[in-house]
């Protein structure tokens, strides 16, 4: 009887790696430690048209803006990327609600396109996505490792397919380092 509740203890420890809330993201790490990854209320930001030779080329970006250059939680490039991501359930396809992409990085803030319209009716969306394997996990969550592991800033968002009102985009963070060699 001692020997199942060690085991069953060990059943609950691994448990408590699936986050709390819906939408939150934990970073796994090779050595078996994790951290929740940092969650952001984003700015959208929609840029005018432009004109080329006298020509009105009308064409506008809508992105999403994150405060701050870069991500607290960092992952080394070398080593292999797992994350943990709450949804409402783990019944969906988690690549039809899971997005993990790339972002562009300033000193201020990070970005990612979301849409481009030009002026002919061209809609175009620009984002970076990184490819993962998944697999259900806890109760509501997926376990996600990475196909690959470029160096940069990244953002992951969770989409509810039984949420009408998706006006509050929610974007977890996370950056990938590779080499710290100087320039």
């Amino acid at each position: 009887a001692a020997t199942a509740m060690m085991w069953g203890c060990d059943a609950v420890k691994a448990q408590t790696l699936e986050p709390e809330f819906e939408g939150e993201v934990v970073g796994v790490f090779p050595d078996g430690s994790s951290k929740k990854l940092e969650k952001h209320n984003v700015r959208m930001r929609t840029g005018a048209g432009v004109y080329i030779a006298g020509f009105a080329a009308s064409k506008s970006k809508t992105k999403v803006l994150v405060e701050g250059g870069s991500a607290s939680v960092r992952f080394d490039a070398a080593q292999p990327i797992a994350l943990i991501v709450r949804a409402k359930d783990n019944k969906a396809d988690p690549m039809s609600i899971v997005r993990v992409f790339r972002m562009k990085s300033t000193k201020k803030n990070r970005s990612a396109v979301i849409s481009a319209v030009g002026s002919f009716s061209v809609n175009s969306n620009t984002m970076d996505y990184l490819r993962f394997s998944a697999e259900k996990y806890g109760e509501s969550s997926y376990y996600l490792t990475l196909d690959e592991s470029p160096v940069g800033e990244y953002g992951i968002t969770v989409s509810n397919p039984n949420n009408i009102d998706e006006k509050m985009v929610i974007v977890s963070t996370f950056g990938i380092d590779g080499n710290t060699t100087e320039k």
